[in-house]
């Protein structure tokens, strides 16, 4: 089977680069590496393109629609997502790839960990988060993190992929979709490296994401509210 990696991007010329980099250095390599460029006004495309990546653009309208463009424009049978401030370990591909071989595995996911920001906000990811989410999938509810999301491209288009209007947890819906056609895997080990500089909003990220969650586990949407650009 062939992968992409595909990558949600809006100017990131500064971290993107070492995601690049991460990807290229991996025991199993991606076939493709898609940039999903969502209107840059910055280097993003042109950095991307020296780096051997692929470059789609598109206009900027959100996170759901970026990564339901990358699903349809990603050639592999595989398709693997991260984020353009992320660093994958040497066995993510590998790791994916033989999960997805299993009998009737339609998507997998792993974790996330930031390597800097405010104490708080690290302590929320690095600490508190890993064990509410194992507790979730246990019920039946996947918290998947979009930096680090997998499936298989058949499945996922028959789920009906991700929510284009979602301005948050497209990722969690997508997981929730590829449970209608196949089994989704959580793998808490398998661990990428995010920056933290979504805790720069300060408290306001723990308001605005508590609203966001609520109003989809409630109200079945994620058009309503979304994270602002940080850059």
């Amino acid at each position: 089977m062939t992968i992409s990696v595909v990558i949600p991007a809006y100017n990131e010329e500064r971290l993107l680069p070492k995601t690049i980099r991460s990807l290229q250095q991996l025991d199993r390599k991606p076939d493709e590496i898609l940039i999903v460029n969502g209107g840059s006004t910055d280097q993003t495309a042109a950095i991307s393109e020296k780096m051997g990546a692929r470059v789609i653009t598109v206009a900027h309208r959100g996170i759901g629609f970026a990564r339901q463009q990358g699903l349809i424009a990603a050639k592999g049978d595989i398709i693997a997502f991260t984020d353009a401030d992320t660093i994958v370990p040497k066995l993510w591909l590998t790791t994916i790839e033989n999960t997805l071989f299993q009998p009737n595995v339609s998507g997998v996911f792993g974790s996330f960990r930031v390597t800097d920001g405010k104490p708080f906000y690290k302590f929320i990811i690095n600490i508190y988060q890993p064990i509410v989410n194992q507790i979730f999938y246990w019920l039946g509810i996947y918290m998947a993190a979009g930096q680090n999301i997998a499936f298989l491209k058949t499945k996922a288009l028959e789920a009906g992929g991700f929510p284009a209007e979602y301005k948050i947890a497209e990722d969690v819906e997508m997981a929730h979709r590829l449970k209608k056609v196949g089994r989704v895997v959580y793998l808490p080990n398998l661990i990428v490296r995010s920056s933290g500089r979504r805790g720069d909003e300060g408290l306001g990220f723990i308001f605005r994401g508590a609203k966001a969650f609520f109003i989809y586990f409630v109200l079945h949407r994620g058009d309503k509210i979304g994270f602002p650009d940080i850059r």
